[in-house]
């Protein structure tokens, strides 16, 4: 019934959409002998067309908005790549008919098409993948190449990956990357044991795991790829906080077995080659879903601790100034009673130098488990922090980087 169902509205599409694709077939064609060559320009006169595509594709390249403000650094979607809104200049386009038509493509080809399910940054749209009816947007979506799903696990084996699946056949995807941040996984903020498992239905069980010779489950989430054709790479990012390395390595160990076939008949098996195994310091995260405090703030207040810093010795390098005040969301360091507990010069001093202590513990504790990570062949890149945080703000990630891919 649902094989019929399916087909049923694939056909519907078609019928509907037959007008949009045939005008865009033909505005194709008759572009192609409208355009101005524009000989006299050197853009097109002088520069190679191999390196004119290089210097397009510079120009269209996605990148961070510098303009647009700084997402807030515990928020679920900050992360490396991904600080600011992104931007893509497409004023290129319009500068006449032979630019619009050797670039109109890139766009699409060249960028990740880049969705959240959920806890998506403010001002995202998931336009899952461009379907609509305007002229020419068919042309445009055949040139998609890769997108990249930032999933929560409900998400990926309860709740929207079927229907994303059944979305594919509208374009050409051939690579697809999908997500697990920390706070994507089950009921990562009760600290729940890790488990992944694409051949199982629902929620991946604890108690059992599947072995590679066991079938996917009807509905499982690796079984819907079934549903896919074109795709010849599969990567999975998963992420976790450094003590459940070992967790997440337990799951790396079982993905060997983890064979996906696509509905064109080719299978994506994993390559032990390109598995990577990165490290990184980011904002430890505090479980909020009201949407509030989304950006960092444009202005910094005067802290307690900057006004009592005439009562620290003139040669005490043991504070940095990035750590000059007291932080506001970590439960290892009290501060929202100061001015009750505060009654004066002295206990204030005793107190920032409480809190000095406590940072310095902090800092003792984020250099072992990077160096934890290291010893266990853990690339690690300490540039790789987050601009501005504080000691004990901060918490040690554990990415793993899987490829699938299809042979020949």
């Amino acid at each position: 019934m649902r094989t019929l169902l399916g087909i049923f509205l694939h056909r519907f599409y078609e019928f509907l959409t037959f007008p949009f694709r045939s005008r865009a077939k033909t505005m194709a064609l008759s572009m192609d002998h409208a355009i101005n060559p524009q000989s006299d320009s050197p853009l097109f006169n002088r520069i190679p067309p191999e390196v004119r595509n290089e210097i397009f594709k510079l120009a269209l390249t996605v990148y961070e908005d510098p303009k647009s403000r700084k997402y807030r650094a515990s928020a679920y979607y900050c992360r490396p790549g991904f600080t600011r809104a992104h931007r893509t200049d497409t004023d290129l386009l319009l500068t006449c008919r032979r630019v619009y038509w050797e670039t109109f493509r890139l766009p699409a080809s060249i960028n990740e098409h880049t969705s959240w399910y959920w806890r998506k940054p403010p001002g995202i749209k998931n336009n899952l993948i461009p379907i609509d009816d305007r002229p020419c947007s068919i042309i445009r979506r055949q040139g998609l190449r890769t997108v990249h799903v930032f999933a929560q696990q409900i998400w990926l084996e309860e709740v929207g990956f079927t229907g994303f699946t059944g979305l594919w056949e509208y374009a050409c995807p051939t690579t697809l990357i999908i997500t697990l941040r920390h706070s994507d996984w089950w009921w990562w903020e009760s600290e729940e044991p890790l488990n992944f498992d694409p051949k199982q239905e629902g929620k991946a069980s604890t108690e059992k795991y599947s072995r590679p010779s066991d079938p996917f489950e009807p509905r499982s989430w690796g079984g819907q790829f079934r549903k896919i054709k074109g795709l010849r790479k599969l990567q999975l990012e998963l992420e976790t906080v450094d003590k459940k390395k070992s967790e997440l390595d337990a799951i790396v160990d079982r993905a060997g077995g983890w064979e996906f076939t696509l509905g064109d008949e080719h299978v994506l098996r994993l390559n032990k080659s390109k598995t990577r195994r990165t490290g990184r310091i980011g904002a430890w995260l505090v479980p909020d879903d009201s949407g509030e405090n989304e950006y960092e703030p444009e202005e910094t207040t005067t802290s307690v601790a900057d006004a009592v810093k005439h009562l620290t010795s003139e040669d005490d390098e043991s504070l940095p100034e990035q750590e000059s005040h007291p932080p506001n969301n970590r439960d290892v360091v009290h501060t929202t009673n100061v001015n009750e507990t505060v009654k004066s010069d002295s206990d204030l001093d005793a107190a920032f130098r409480m809190y000095r202590e406590r940072i310095r513990i902090r800092k003792v504790e984020l250099r072992k488990a990077v160096d934890k990570m290291k010893a266990a062949g853990v690339s690690f890149d300490p540039m790789e922090s987050s601009e501005g945080l504080r000691a004990e703000e901060t918490s040690v990630y554990y990415v793993v980087t899987l490829t699938w891919e299809t042979s020949g």
